[in-house]
């Protein structure tokens, strides 16, 4: 957790708390949303009990995440490379406590993730292209500029969907942050998604912030009652737009709000703001992990059959291997 100028701002991470995600106290279970995953890390061979944090598939291979997952600060503000040996991510909605199905993350992108002057993480969005499909999916649907002004202009209604903590760290008597205990099952992430409503804010809602603060978010955008629990992070924020569902960004970063009890805000902090790093500018993130596809076709698993007619026996091998005309599979 780190303090800049005054505005304590936080992230939550998989292991450590740097700079807000979402989902909230007592967020419900929600599992409408067919594109939320789980994601993992722990060293090679070892089985992680519960969801690290989150993501969004947004086509076969492709995962959007926090880069502050990956991506730590020192402190001089410089990025350093802080991401476990192996990642590996779950099927949309599947319980964090399943470990088939899961596909290891083979190449990451990640763009001008920073550290702001007054905020804490700018462009905190991060690319993950999987070894082979998660599942059937078409690539989503994504905000673009021009839908941005009419859903920030409106104080549209967000979701945010995510495997993080939804209880409170702090038990009575104590003063936050409180201190992760691992054997605790209030401070375990959930076993499955989780979502919070929240609305984003138009520009007049700025004022409320400096402005070393305005200028640092101004490529950004603004969340009203912010709220954020640790294994949230990297999780989507989508909306329905015009009929149809959209993706508009990764995770939420933030200040001064209440996150499980894992920051020092207060509960109701009127000075609370969250923002986000809409997608449509990391566009070239995703036209370069499509690129990579193209160029890496997945890893495909062989699997072999045996077939019978009569007396005949006969093994076939293949991806989905079939049996010839006139045999069946023994």
């Amino acid at each position: 957790m780190r303090k800049y100028l005054g505005i304590v701002t936080v992230s939550i991470l998989f292991s450590q708390i740097l700079s807000p995600a979402h989902a909230s106290l007592n967020a419900p279970i929600n599992l409408e949303n067919p594109r939320v995953v789980p994601i993992f890390g722990q060293p090679i061979g070892m089985v992680a009990p519960a969801a690290g944090w989150s993501g969004y598939l947004y086509s076969p291979r492709i995962i959007f995440s926090a880069a502050h997952s990956n991506y730590k600060f020192d402190n001089n503000g410089n990025r350093i490379l802080s991401e476990p040996a192996l990642i590996t991510v779950g099927r949309p909605n599947s319980a964090a406590s399943v470990q088939t199905g899961r596909v290891k993350v083979i190449k990451t992108f990640v763009g001008n993730f920073r550290a702001g002057k007054s905020a804490g993480a700018l462009d905190d969005f991060i690319v993950y292209v999987l070894e082979k499909d998660l599942a059937a999916i078409q690539p989503a649907n994504l905000l673009t500029p021009d839908i941005s002004k009419v859903l920030v202009a409106t104080k549209a209604e967000v979701m945010f969907h995510g495997y993080g903590e939804y209880r409170d760290r702090c038990g009575p008597g104590q003063v936050n942050p409180c201190k992760k205990d691992f054997q605790n099952p209030n401070h375990t992430t959930s076993e499955l998604p989780r979502v919070s409503k929240l609305n984003l804010a138009a520009g007049s809602d700025a004022s409320l912030l400096d402005a070393q603060l305005i200028e640092d978010l101004k490529n950004e955008i603004l969340v009203l009652n912010p709220a954020g629990c640790p294994g949230d992070s990297g999780g989507p924020i989508t909306t329905v737009y015009k009929g149809a569902p959209i993706y508009l960004g990764q995770g939420l970063d933030g200040g001064n709000f209440y996150a499980c009890g894992a920051s020092p805000a207060s509960k109701n902090d009127p000075r609370a703001f969250g923002y986000f790093s809409p997608v449509y500018k990391h566009l070239d993130l995703i036209k370069a992990a499509e690129d990579y596809i193209k160029a890496n076709p997945a890893t495909t698993s062989k699997s072999t059959i045996t077939c019978i007619k009569g007396k005949l026996e006969k093994k076939v091998t293949g991806t989905n291997p079939k049996c010839p005309a006139g045999f069946k599979k023994k």
